[in-house]
């Protein structure tokens, strides 16, 4: 791995897991690798051969001529190679395993090369479900959009040491948190309903467990 931003962002993934095979998506604290987050993104699964884009940053953006932030996480590589690329990305969290990927765009004045970091997150109930990577360039002279087609492929197993799959956080930082949704609207207001005509009067059968309100 050459490119010095993706070298970074790799051994801050590798501290933050601790052994573990991936820290989790709250775990990630975006102030420890500044320099990538224009270049990075976080890729989902949110159900069998549905995986998207859930963050972007704007220089891959910028590369992919649009917004992709709910996209097909596929739509990152040339049409030639997605079906490839989305097997990458299952190797990824099913193994798990770190990817590098060697890509090529071609333009009119050339092609352009960048680098492609693809490693594994967990989610909040600690699934390996996610995908934190980053791309990038080259240079800075391109023509968006790029379609990119895969030269070039290395697969790291990670390494673990004996802990619990589902081991909790060790910490939750704001940045890359989960939003948690907030309840909507006011509970009903309720008082009780009084001299009820048919219930039991005394003697007449077992004590009434139940009491009936009604919303006001």
């Amino acid at each position: 791995m050459n490119d010095a931003m993706l070298t970074s962002l790799h051994s801050y993934w590798d501290r933050l897991r601790a052994g573990r095979a991936a820290p989790y998506r709250a775990e990630i604290d975006p102030r420890e690798f500044e320099a990538a987050l224009e270049n990075m993104f976080i890729l989902e699964r949110l159900s069998p051969g549905n995986l998207r884009v859930r963050l972007a940053g704007m220089k891959l953006c910028e590369m992919m001529g649009m917004e992709v932030r709910g996209m097909e996480a596929g739509f990152l590589i040339g049409e030639s190679d997605r079906e490839r690329f989305e097997r990458l990305l299952d190797v990824a969290m099913s193994e798990p395993a770190v990817i590098e990927l060697r890509l090529e765009a071609r333009m009119r004045s050339g092609g352009f090369r960048a680098s492609m970091l693809l490693m594994p997150l967990r989610g909040d109930l600690g699934e390996i479900n996610r995908v934190l990577g980053c791309l990038g360039g080259e240079g800075e002279h391109y023509a968006p959009p790029l379609s990119f087609t895969i030269q070039d492929v290395s697969v790291s197993p990670v390494e673990t040491r004996d802990q619990p799959a589902a081991e909790a956080p060790r910490r939750a930082l704001p940045g890359f948190a989960e939003e948690q949704p907030a309840f909507a609207g006011q509970p009903p207001r309720l008082r009780a309903i009084e001299g009820n005509p048919h219930a039991r009067g005394p003697g007449e059968g077992l004590r009434p467990y139940l009491r009936v309100i009604d919303p006001d």
